[in-house]
């Protein structure tokens, strides 16, 4: 792995190679693993706190579908206190659970973040 660029390098596989998932996982960091199972929405406070903004601000932007299937949107409102003092918006696909909805919406916030320099630091 390239630790300044946070990439991960592909090696072929061998014969006799397997893709089994627990090799894979056990072959991250700590860290890397723990990454991946925190829901993206921890992630986003996570980045708000340690450049000292404001939390994050999730709403339910729409509720669609008859009541046996209704479909939620969220929105998710980040202040960049910095000196452009941008606000950013992001809305998540209609999921079927709130929790769900939320974590797309921050998923495209993280998304947006990382391609303006804000992205989550190795530590």
């Amino acid at each position: 792995m390239d630790s300044d660029k946070g990439i991960l390098e592909r090696t072929p596989l061998q014969k006799g190679d397997t893709c089994d998932s627990e090799k894979n996982a056990s072959s991250q960091s700590p860290h890397e693993q723990g990454m991946n199972k925190k829901p993206a929405r921890s992630n986003l406070y996570e980045i708000c706190a340690a450049n000292h903004w404001k939390p994050p601000l999730f709403e339910c932007y729409k509720k669609d579908g008859p009541c046996h299937q209704i479909m939620f949107t969220f929105k998710v409102t980040i202040e960049i206190e910095d000196a452009s003092r941008n606000i950013i918006e992001c809305y998540g696909a209609p999921q079927r659970k709130k929790k769900t909805a939320a974590d797309d919406a921050a998923e495209g916030a993280l998304w947006y973040l990382k391609n303006i320099g804000y992205g989550m630091k190795n530590k």
